[in-house]
């Protein structure tokens, strides 16, 4: 499966800036070797510069890997250049090397994904390995003064970064609670319109065929019986498919149970009511998803398996769910009547499916043709 786009393209954009030092880095090591300017060899200054290279091609392959969530394995990659660049600042002159500066742009990129405890852990650790480079000077005088001066600005640069990312995260919440409302008030739109078309047509003709049967059943009492025993399917199709629309109206609440176990019970329920049988493949049923993407999968698998319920005439469906490179794939599978896709119309349904998986940030896709079933795939960030 492909990776999270927007998130490893978010964490492109701030590795970015920390390979960009890797590169002024290897030509300011040049310049001092040519120069003169310190007097180690030049194999422990550019060993150091590889193993940051080294360490910073693993950070992103493993960004990559993980869509974007790196999680507890990011700080072994933060400690490793903390520690690197210490030993930098200690080979290229100690308290009057200039690669101090670069510890302001790793405790900014580390703060954007950080809580405030971790970065004031990082600001700790940062000094820590600053005192430890420049320790062979601190009899000079200012010393002091200089190595305070710079941790007091790497202190109000982490807090700063901090609260910028604070309010980027307050606003991204924001924006999602604003997209679930939205989401939420198109379906119920499109809940009113399925009453109009679909349950308020099927009631106004079951009125009309009871109301024939109640004048028919002195005349012709076999006609009404049939027509009687002809209604009983078509109000059990209605009632199903009023339950179906109390449940996309009700809020969306998680019961606990986890995402696989919620979708197994709706499946099921489904499977009773219709008689189609559904089968669920999950590869692992420990996911922990958030809260707005378990109810965006949910919903879209609900209203994909309404929808071959209503259409499809099928008598099978397939269920697929896996997870990797922080996306969460889900297919949906029918061996029904299948249709000719056209991407420049389809139903209400299709369009209300694809648009609330855009809202997610994923993406819909629908694979269908007459006689060959349909298949839905359902790509979205985790």
């Amino acid at each position: 499966m492909a990776a999270n786009t927007g998130q490893t393209a978010e964490l492109w954009q701030v590795n970015k800036y920390l390979w960009l030092c890797l590169l002024y880095i290897a030509f300011y090591l040049v310049y001092l070797h040519v120069q003169g300017l310190i007097l180690c060899p030049p194999i422990y200054t550019f060993g150091i510069l590889s193993l940051a290279i080294l360490n910073g091609g693993l950070r992103t392959y493993s960004g990559w890997k993980q869509g974007g969530n790196q999680g507890p394995i990011a700080w072994t990659f933060t400690v490793v250049d903390i520690a690197l660049l210490s030993a930098g600042i200690y080979l290229t002159g100690g308290i009057r090397s200039e690669l101090g500066v670069v510890y302001l742009v790793l405790l900014i990129s580390e703060s954007l994904y950080t809580s405030p405890r971790q970065t004031g852990i990082l600001i700790g650790l940062m000094a820590v390995g600053y005192l430890s480079a420049t320790w062979s000077s601190h009899i000079e005088p200012g010393y002091w003064a200089a190595v305070i001066t710079r941790v007091f600005f790497l202190l109000m640069l982490g807090m700063l970064a901090r609260r910028i990312s604070g309010n980027r995260e307050q606003r991204a919440r924001e924006l999602m609670r604003l997209r679930e409302q939205v989401a939420e008030t198109d379906e119920r739109a499109r809940i009113a319109r399925e009453i109009h078309d679909g349950l308020g047509h099927a009631l106004v003709a079951s009125i009309l065929r009871l109301d024939l049967c109640s004048r028919l059943i002195r005349k012709d009492p076999d006609e009404a019986e049939r027509l009687l025993q002809s209604e009983v399917p078509a109000l059990r199709a209605a009632w199903n498919e009023g339950r179906d629309m109390a449940f996309h109206l009700r809020p969306w609440e998680r019961d606990g149970r986890g995402f696989i176990d919620t979708l197994r019970r709706h499946i099921g329920r489904f499977a009773e009511r219709t008689g189609i049988s559904v089968d669920l493949d999950a590869e692992d049923e420990s996911w922990e998803l958030p809260p707005d993407v378990e109810m965006t999968t949910t919903r879209i698998i609900q209203e994909a398996l309404t929808n071959v319920a209503k259409h499809s005439r099928a008598t099978q469906a397939t269920v697929c769910v896996d997870y990797e490179f922080g996306r969460l794939r889900c297919t949906i599978k029918d061996d029904g009547i299948g249709f000719e896709a056209d991407p420049a119309s389809g139903s209400f349904g299709l369009y209300a499916m694809k648009d609330r998986a855009e809202r997610a940030g994923g993406t819909l896709t629908v694979n269908s043709h007459t006689g060959q079933g349909t298949t839905i795939e359902l790509l979205i960030p985790a």
